[in-house]
């Protein structure tokens, strides 16, 4: 645990210079008796007890910056301690990350989402399927890239409902942060009937959108060889520059023994021009 320590700070250094010394709750944080001992006037000590915490009892630690950030701090601290609750993970955080996924500020709300991702379960899920209605567009995207690294299939329908919403609303020319990581996160977590309706999506999203997704499928032992196939053959039918370039990475980065769909890959790009 004490290797931690640095990595947050740094973390915290960079992104709270971002972040204006305005009080951390866009309601008034819940009552919260702080730790004793621990003086909430004084951001630098603050951190500084923070790192002692966690590199003690993390349950305790847990609670002690809870009743901190529920108490009220500067956007920097409450950075640095959301970073601190990921970091150990543990369910005695919850409370305030539930509480700090909605704040005003995107920013914390991020630092939020990551604490969430880590912490998992029904509860973190759940409000993490909530923010890929987000009013920010980073915040939906960490959101949807979380649900993927919590694995909860469950969560299918809402990545899927996000994903359509959002290409429908989309300006960029590459698809926004969400689409990418809500594809990825489907890939990562669904079916084949997913893996099915991904491709699709090919001649109607943009290319790029969907290639980390593609990338994933392909990697995944759980999905098989056939529709790893089916795969390939979609993306080698497009005959794009794009195409071509992402069958040949596919073939380059392959480790393992030669399969069909990777020979597959290797024909597929060799016949676009």
């Amino acid at each position: 645990m004490r290797v931690v320590i640095p990595a947050l700070m740094s973390c915290v250094v960079t992104f709270g210079a971002s972040l204006s010394a305005q009080p951390t709750s866009s309601t008034p944080a819940r009552p919260a008796a702080l730790p004793a001992g621990w003086e909430p006037h004084h951001p630098d000590a603050i951190i500084q007890q923070m790192q002692r915490a966690v590199a003690g009892n993390p349950a305790l630690a847990s609670r002690q910056i809870s009743a901190v950030l529920l108490h009220g701090a500067e956007p920097r601290v409450a950075a640095f301690g959301l970073h601190s609750l990921a970091a150990m993970a543990r369910p005695e955080g919850s409370d305030v990350v539930l509480h700090f996924l909605e704040h005003r500020r995107p920013g914390l709300r991020r630092h939020a989402v990551a604490a969430a991702v880590a912490i998992g379960g029904r509860a973190m899920t759940r409000a993490l399927e909530r923010r890929l209605g987000d009013p920010d567009p980073d915040v939906r995207g960490d959101a949807a890239m979380g649900l993927g690294e919590i694995g909860d299939a469950n969560s299918l329908t809402q990545l899927w409902l996000a994903f359509e919403r959002d290409l429908e609303s989309s300006l960029h020319a590459e698809g926004s942060a969400l689409l990418r990581a809500a594809a990825r996160s489907i890939a990562r977590i669904g079916y084949g009937t997913d893996v099915d309706r991904l491709i699709g999506y090919l001649r109607r999203a943009p290319f790029r959108t969907l290639t980390d997704a593609f990338l994933v499928t392909l990697q995944r032992d759980a999905i098989n060889p056939q529709l790893k196939l089916r795969v390939v053959n979609a993306i080698g039918n497009l005959a794009t520059p794009e195409a071509r370039e992402f069958l040949n990475q596919f073939v380059q980065n392959h480790r393992g023994r030669p399969n069909a769909y990777v020979d597959a890959a290797r024909t597929a790009a060799s016949r676009i021009q």
